[in-house]
């Protein structure tokens, strides 16, 4: 893995911060400035002087300052040796110098970076493990675990659907990613609508899109010729049960896009009815479910009812 330019790795980080502060409003209200010492990486300095600590990342980053990582690292590690087990390690049996990078979470383990050479520029991640008590290596890249995780902050309150497709998303036309470097794995399909890193292979995207609007994913789905089919397991938004057929459904709202499901047996319909952005979704056995921005049920659910495609409301 080629660790970029410094001028490539602030062009990254900027854009990351620039996304914070656009979607967590108190990312800047709580952000502190961060200084590390000049013997420490400059790629890591560069990031973390750039960007700033915010308590909002506790919970998933170590705070950056290696002074404090040992203090850290030993209120686990003392609880998981009085618990009798396996685990033994102490502070002697870590790098010589280290630096937080993810907490740990209900007992499991907590990770951390391996800087025993001061010539390292871009530290990899080891995995502390309770139950074992063993340190095992977790990810080559601190500096992209720290963006990949960034990313998820920030987009933490936009809508999330998981989505298979065909193509793949990075073989789709009009795709950019945001952050070569720090995330290569989120893709950007347009301005709101993103897909992230997969969980296994973080330098590759995901089936996690995350859209700023409701319409996000629905808008692109119609607007992507290229895109042949869909999984989407869990409907986006409030969803009915059609009291129809996808013939039904076709012959009602003329002028749906047609998809093909993945999934044996499923088609997807995507469009627009009475001015609002619609997703159905058609499987064999007769079950047939419409999703939609719960904003325009009420004009939705007459549409429907007239249509015959819903059963006129009991409320």
């Amino acid at each position: 893995m080629s660790v970029p330019s410094m001028e490539a790795l602030r062009q990254d980080v900027v854009r990351l911060r620039a996304l914070l502060e656009r979607n967590v409003p108190r990312y800047a209200a709580t952000r502190r400035d961060v200084a590390l010492g000049p013997d420490e990486s400059a790629h890591v300095r560069a990031f973390w002087e750039t960007l700033g600590w915010s308590p909002l990342f506790e919970g998933c980053l170590g705070e950056p300052e290696l002074a404090r990582a040992p203090a850290q690292a030993e209120r686990s590690m003392g609880e998981w040796r009085s618990w009798g087990g396996p685990f033994r390690l102490t502070l002697a049996d870590l790098p010589r110098r280290f630096r937080f990078a993810e907490p740990d979470h209900q007992g499991v383990g907590f990770s951390i970076t391996d800087e025993s050479s001061e010539t390292v520029t871009d530290p990899p991640l080891l995995a502390v493990v309770a139950d074992t008590g063993q340190i095992v290596p977790h990810s080559p890249s601190y500096l992209r675990f720290a963006g990949d995780t960034l990313v998820r902050v920030a987009v933490r309150g936009w809508y999330s659907t998981t989505v298979m497709c065909r193509p793949d998303v990075p073989a789709l036309p009009g795709t950019s990613r945001p952050f070569p470097f720090l995330s290569p794995g989120t893709v950007a399909l347009s301005e709101d609508l993103w897909v992230l890193p997969s969980q296994q292979a973080p330098e590759s995207p995901g089936s996690t899109f995350v859209h700023a609007r409701y319409e996000a994913l629905l808008e692109w789905l119609v607007a992507t010729p290229a895109l042949e089919a869909v999984n989407i397991p869990r409907l986006p938004g409030k969803t009915w049960t059609l009291e129809a057929s996808l013939a039904r459904v076709d012959a009602a709202i003329p002028g749906l896009k047609s998809l093909a499901g993945l999934e044996a047996g499923t088609e997807y319909r995507v469009g627009t009815l009475e001015g609002a952005q619609v997703l159905v979704q058609a499987h064999t056995s007769g079950l047939t479910q419409l999703a939609h921005n719960a904003r325009h049920a009420e004009r939705l659910q007459a549409a429907l009812t007239a249509r015959g495609l819903l059963k006129p409301s009991t409320d």
